[in-house]
């Protein structure tokens, strides 16, 4: 297997991160790495153990929930829009990135997840010795355990194919899984396979459940606590296909009952019906007393000010009218529960929780960046994989429970009815617009949906697509069906490309940097209508934004939450 060489820079970054969130307390060995010795130590150093990246944004920008407004729409309307960096035009056309490793690029979101994977090694080993001496380690060890595997979850379904089964996937290459610290500037490792990559995973997972406590947590929902750890596993078995299992993690989280699960969901109704503008909506949607909330951190992220003020890449047209502005199951014309927000609807829309955080780092002078918030688990999202493994195991019955308790959970105003078998039948039929064909048989033979099973999972997958606006695990979901998209690019002339189910460009590629230290690239053959043809981007210089765009940028941010503070018209839905 190809193997990789670990450049010096990230060695030294990692040092970096251990010695500035701990340089108050901690010893320093000659070398200048960190000594964690202490109980107390280990925890202050979990802290810094996840990333501060947002990948959520790359997945929007390959998946169905961004349109190109320079692309003509249905009336031959289109924009003249400047995207704000290249490598966002890169990822919409599904393109290798070479002209950018800032903020939500490829490279930004793999080095930052090594970070953590290299910040949780560091607590493990340290945990080792503690442990040793007959310390309780437990709750700590269970931590790094989770997000070791969880951002090498991340890592597998962002760069890799999406998991096949036990068989195919060995033939898929999957990332490297790195399982002790790092001790020299140089170090080889194996690219393992997607198969391999999913059973260390996995094997992470098993060792921590038993462990997991919040004992520790002033604020649990900053961390990887108890709830949070099982609504990861109920979500990786569901894309293993384990489906007793899915139920099994997911009921730890949600009750068993209908009532259990109707009182453990996100309060869209008051979120609705209380908020006065977008900021304030936005800190309901992240308030770490929600029940809804399992799992939250921030990152630092331009997405905002990309799709918003620069709104090459929107919220707009068939990304918008097949979720928000769309029809149901169970309710017309559009869906009842998230406000839309925006000056001018024929350019786009945002929601509320793609509303950034401004961190100042000087407040006099009004500088600093912009931050988004996201919630990488969440008792929605949760029952949504208990309802998808209860319609493989032909419970219907259990899946319309879950399903209705979801739906009604966004019944604002009373505009939401109440979800049956037969309007999810008779809606998710073979002429629906909300129908695109699974090509699951055609990745694994043992994948199989039949036919009474087939509206049901076109329902649980349009109300993820909604549940999960501007979170990314929508391409996750395209990935693992096989679901094949079409993006429509620019106007002169105007590029229709498609990303057929079995395209090697399912996998975004490797960032050029780890390609060059190494690593071998992800293959780049495109099947379908462009069959034969290498798609990649041309060369570029690093046109990573300029310090002028980002002033720009953040002048625009600047101005437009002033303008949100004071000015509700914004709200473009009730």
């Amino acid at each position: 297997m190809k193997k990789i060489n670990i450049t010096s820079a990230l060695f030294m970054v990692f040092a970096a991160i251990l010695l500035s969130a701990c340089n108050d307390f901690l010893d320093k060995s000659p070398d200048m790495r960190a000594t964690i010795d202490t109980k107390d130590k280990v925890q202050k150093l979990l802290v810094s153990a996840y990333a501060d990246v947002n990948y959520a944004f790359m997945c929007e920008l390959a998946s169905d929930n961004l349109i190109d407004n320079n692309s003509p729409n249905s009336n031959g309307e289109f924009y003249n829009k400047t995207s704000m960096s290249s490598y966002h035009d890169e990822l919409f056309a599904w393109q290798d990135v070479v002209s950018g490793s800032a903020q939500d690029s490829p490279y930004y979101v793999w080095n930052g997840a090594y970070k953590a994977i290299a910040v949780a090694n560091q607590a493990l080993q340290a945990i080792e010795k503690l442990e040793a001496q007959g310390v309780n380690m437990d709750a700590e060890k269970a931590e790094a355990l989770l997000v070791r595997a969880y951002y090498h979850f991340v890592l597998v379904n962002i760069f890799c194919q999406a998991y096949k089964d036990e068989t195919l996937s060995k033939e898929d290459l999957g990332v490297y899984y790195i399982t002790e610290p790092e001790t020299t500037v140089f170090a080889d490792y194996p690219r393992t396979t997607v198969a391999e990559t999913y059973k260390h995973i996995e094997d992470d997972l098993e060792e921590a459940l038993p462990l997991v406590s919040d004992e520790y947590y002033s604020v649990p929902k900053y961390h990887f606590n108890a709830e949070a750890a099982h609504a990861f596993a109920a979500r990786f078995f569901l894309y293993k296909r384990d489906y007793n299992r899915v139920i099994t993690e997911a009921n730890k989280v949600l009750g068993i009952t209908a009532e259990d699960a109707a009182n453990k969901m996100f309060d869209a109704k008051t979120t609705y019906t209380s908020v006065s503008n977008a900021i304030f909506e936005r800190n309901l949607w992240f308030d770490a007393s929600s029940k809804g909330n399992l799992l939250i951190r921030t990152s630092n992220s331009y997405a905002f000010n990309a799709v918003v003020s620069y709104a090459r890449y929107a919220f707009n047209r068939d990304a918008r009218d097949y979720t928000i502005r769309g029809a149901g199951p169970c309710w017309t014309s559009s869906f009842p529960g998230m406000h839309l927000y925006g000056s001018d609807s024929n350019i786009g829309n945002f929601l509320a929780k793609m509303w950034y955080f401004f961190q100042y780092t000087d407040r006099v002078q009004g500088t600093g960046y912009p931050r988004c918030m996201h919630r990488d688990f969440t008792t929605d999202e949760t029952l949504l994989c208990r309802a998808e493994a209860k319609i493989f195991l032909n419970d219907f019955d259990g899946a319309l429970s879950d399903l209705q308790v979801w739906s009604q959970s966004y019944n604002v105003g009373g505009r939401m009815q109440k979800l049956t078998r037969s309007s999810i039948e008779h809606f998710y039929t073979s002429t629906s617009k909300y129908v695109k064909r699974l090509h699951n048989t055609d990745m694994s033979p043992s994948f199989t949906v039949t036919a009474a099973q087939a509206p049901w999972i076109h329902c649980v997958l349009h109300f993820r697509r909604i549940e999960t606006l501007w979170e990314g695990l929508r391409f996750f979901d395209i990935k693992r069906y096989g679901i094949e998209i079409e993006h429509s690019i620019g106007n002169s002339p105007n590029i229709k490309t498609t990303l057929i189910w079995n395209d090697d460009r399912r996998a975004i590629q490797l960032p050029q940097e780890v390609i060059a230290s190494g690593m071998g690239a992800n293959p780049r053959v495109v099947l379908g209508p462009n069959a034969g043809k290498l798609m990649s981007a041309p060369s570029a210089n690093n046109s990573d934004p300029s310090p002028i765009a980002l002033a720009a940028a953040e002048a625009y941010i600047a101005q437009q939450a002033s303008a949100l503070v004071n000015d509700s018209s914004v709200l473009v839905n009730d």
